[in-house]
């Protein structure tokens, strides 16, 4: 099945690359504004996700509440994932705009990063569109991993195009 899921997000998530790269050229941030934003900005923010995402609460639920509980946990769950998902994606194209600041070779290896990030994110999207009736763990470390190591990487374009 993870095949079908790749198979269906392929086309999307590239027409997706390609309509935020377009998008992100008509409407630049501004750069002071996102360098402030980046002195606030931490990965850690994200890892309540984890917990949201990992499913075991449900057990323990259905116990206490029943399964109509369980039910309504699950659509706030993947309401609540969806919207950080939301926030994830607009954080890590600011973290692309930095980091591509005041590195030369870069280009090529970011793109590889943000192409690799639309798919996980598109993945888990239609999981979340599929599972619904139920909430299967979702591994979301590696797009987080790939967050921190970004921000390592945005932080560093900063300092370089300031020298």
């Amino acid at each position: 099945m993870p095949n079908s899921d790749l198979l269906l997000a392929a086309p999307l998530a590239a027409f997706v690359v390609f309509a935020a790269w377009r998008w992100s050229r008509h409407r630049p941030e501004d750069p002071a504004r996102l360098e402030k934003w980046l002195e606030r900005f931490s990965p850690d923010s994200y890892l309540p996700m984890l917990r949201l995402a990992d499913g075991k609460d449900q057990g323990y639920l259905e116990v206490q509440r029943g399964p109509e509980a369980v039910v309504l946990y699950r659509q706030m769950q993947r309401q609540i994932l969806r919207e950080y998902l939301r926030i994830l994606s607009r954080d890590f194209h600011r973290l692309h705009i930095l980091a591509s600041r005041g590195f030369v070779r870069v280009p090529l290896v970011l793109a590889e990063e943000k192409v690799k990030f639309v798919f996980a994110l598109w993945r888990i999207k239609l999981r979340l569109l599929r599972d619904k009736s139920t909430l299967c763990a979702i591994h979301l470390q590696p797009l987080l991993a790939n967050v921190g190591e970004l921000t390592v990487r945005a932080r560093e374009g900063v300092r370089l195009s300031r020298e």
